[in-house]
């Protein structure tokens, strides 16, 4: 199995784990999602992450299964890799999702 296909799998786990911590969790943060793609045009998940409303989950990385269903909806596409600004990810690489739904 790839490295990435390892990462949606963590990343569907930590969504079902939130979602079991708190009912509704991913559809929350989906909507979140979704909202501020309207709203921006260019943005990281760490920034959605920052904005949203819905409570945070056990594990960061339900984010990412939310953002995969962001793109798997055509909400988003992958746009460059951008450095983390969050302390918690240490700088590392993350992808700029560029909104296919921003409103001006």
């Amino acid at each position: 199995m790839s490295g990435l296909a390892l990462g949606h799998e963590a990343a569907e786990r930590a969504a079902d784990h939130a979602e079991r911590e708190t009912p509704t969790w991913k559809e929350q943060a989906f909507t979140d999602f979704v909202n501020y793609a309207k709203r921006h045009s260019h943005f990281t998940t760490e920034q959605v992450r920052a904005a949203s409303e819905s409570p945070p989950p056990p594990d960061p990385r339900a984010w990412g299964h939310v953002a995969l269903r962001a793109k798997k909806e055509k909400v988003v596409v992958s746009g460059e890799w951008v450095r983390a600004t969050s302390k918690t990810v240490h700088g590392m690489v993350v992808t700029q999702w560029q909104s296919l739904i921003f409103d001006v």
